[in-house]
């Protein structure tokens, strides 16, 4: 993994690139209201292409959504590792009925090129308004979740901003960068990023603290009753 500050201003500049400030396609909208948008956007990034269009079942795609986790770096284990216990959902039972209802229907339109993005907003009871935001793609079977924002209040204070930012055009752009990092449960359907680097498709996302590599079939296997004994 990249550190430090140009790790950050290339995914700062690559999100950048993905909200237009480029000659990429427009982006496609899925899904638009007060809340919550989902989008198809040009994936710079997309190497070879993407396994899209992709056909991905709301089934599958709730599965994968309730096993995110996110965890603040300053609980991390030893090493900097992500312990599941402390960790919270990264996402709400509302917000999993929206995406199942829109992102599939995103990536069956998606081209090669494309990827699926999400920008939803809720209400935290402390935090006020908070944002949850980042994108999806299919590659040789596997799905990258890239969640870029969760929970996380518009308003920066860390930044000692009295606005709130609105990134709802830049979706993979974090808004408090090296606040958390994302896992997954069952760990079992979770492919680490160490074995993902360096191959095409993956090296542009480059805060892979905040990119999940699942391999669905794995997670389907671990949901499968086991087989009686005779």
């Amino acid at each position: 993994m990249m550190c430090g500050m140009t790790a950050l201003r290339r995914f700062m500049a690559w999100s950048l690139l993905l909200a237009g400030c480029s000659l990429a396609p427009a982006p496609i909208l899925i899904h638009d209201d007060a809340n919550d948008s989902v989008w198809l956007m040009s994936d710079p990034e997309a190497g070879a292409g993407h396994s899209h269009p992709a056909v991905v079942s709301p089934e599958q795609l709730a599965a994968v959504l309730q096993g995110v986790r996110i965890q603040k770096r300053d609980a991390l284990g030893l090493g900097g590792l992500f312990q599941q216990t402390g960790s919270a959902p990264a996402f709400t039972a509302r917000e999993i009925a929206l995406l199942t209802r829109h992102l599939p229907q995103a990536l069956r339109k998606a081209s090669p090129r494309d990827l699926a993005t999400f920008y939803l907003i809720s209400t935290d009871p402390v935090l006020g308004r908070v944002v949850t935001s980042g994108g999806l793609f299919v590659r040789q079977g596997r799905w990258y979740l890239i969640l870029a924002n969760a929970k996380t209040s518009p308003h920066a204070v860390q930044y000692e901003n009295t606005y709130a930012i609105d990134t709802r055009d830049r979706p993979l752009l974090p808004i408090v960068p090296l606040k958390f990092v994302v896992g997954f449960s069952p760990a079992g359907a979770w492919i680490p990023n160490r074995d993902m680097r360096g191959k095409d498709g993956y090296g542009g996302y480059l805060d892979d603290s905040k990119l999940l590599v699942i391999d669905p079939a794995r997670l389907a296997e671990r949901a499968r009753p086991a087989a009686p004994q005779p």
